[in-house]
């Protein structure tokens, strides 16, 4: 069976990052971090072995003890709570992600409303509109247009980094048609998500299945599987090998990637399962 190495894949930068802030920060225990570090179950499970306690709230970490924020960001208001309970933080968010944060800051201290294309249950998206909950309006789709306030006409236009690019703009070009639009000079779409994004879409077409090894909370993992699929191939997100229905080997060809929070070795294994 042909099997296809779909490049680039696996870890972004950002990742990469929080990780790497993450194994530093476990050198000394204990170690508490607000919610997943990155969305990859695998990785969640290898750091709660080495230590890390993961928590859902700042209020369950004991004052005084040290606090590792994820690559997706937070909300000003988690900041200045960790802060009043006297937590020493460890910041891991992606730096695309901060930029958001910088843009959402510098358009409403402009006055100038924002829409703001995300998933609405993702922390990344959580975050962001913390920063400015009255001056943000949130949409997920083209659908959501019409719940734009009109009597501004003109907004800015910023995204969650991990969003499916030919989606995104088609939104953008819809909202172009009924406001005055402002994007931010550089776009907001992570550049890692956008290579693996057309990767898959140019290679789709020429398997008849691809595998995503990521998690089923992971959005650009997410995005990878929804595209594999718009371009014709079966496509199945997976954790790893064990995830893989059992009639797997049926198809004659086979393009394998991975989101960008899952570490090397899953493909890897993928990859020997299916030899």
């Amino acid at each position: 069976m042909p099997i296809v190495l779909i490049e680039p894949r696996g870890f972004c930068r950002g990742v990469r990052q929080a990780l790497e802030l993450l194994d530093r920060a476990l050198q000394e225990n204990p170690v508490y971090v607000l919610n997943e570090i990155v969305h990859n179950k695998t990785i969640i499970a290898a750091y709660q072995q080495k230590g890390a306690c993961f928590v859902q709230n700042i209020q369950d970490a004991p004052p005084g003890s040290r606090i590792v924020f994820s690559a997706h960001g937070v909300p000003p208001e988690t900041r200045r709570e960790a802060i009043q309970r006297g937590l020493k933080i460890i910041d891991a968010t992606c730096p695309l992600v901060q930029k958001v944060h910088a843009e959402a800051i510098e358009f409403t201290r402009r006055h100038i409303p924002i829409i703001y294309l995300g998933h609405k249950n993702h922390e990344e998206v959580r975050g962001v509109c913390g920063e400015a909950p009255q001056n943000i309006t949130l949409i997920e789709s083209i659908d959501d247009i019409q719940l734009i306030p009109r009597g501004r006409r003109q907004y800015a236009v910023l995204t969650q980094t991990t969003l499916n690019i030919e989606d995104t703009q088609k939104i953008i070009a819809a909202l172009k048609k009924d406001f005055q639009i402002i994007e931010p000079k550089q776009k907001d779409i992570c550049y890692a998500t956008a290579a693996r994004q057309e990767a898959v879409r140019k290679t789709a077409p020429q398997v008849e299945a691809v595998l995503i090894i990521g998690s089923q909370n992971s959005s650009n993992s997410i995005r990878l599987k929804e595209i594999a699929e718009a371009a014709g191939a079966k496509a199945y997100l997976a954790d790893s090998y064990r995830d893989l229905p059992a009639d797997i080997k049926k198809y004659k060809s086979i393009g394998i990637t991975a989101g960008a929070s899952a570490p090397e070795y899953l493909v890897q294994e993928c990859l020997a399962y299916l030899a």
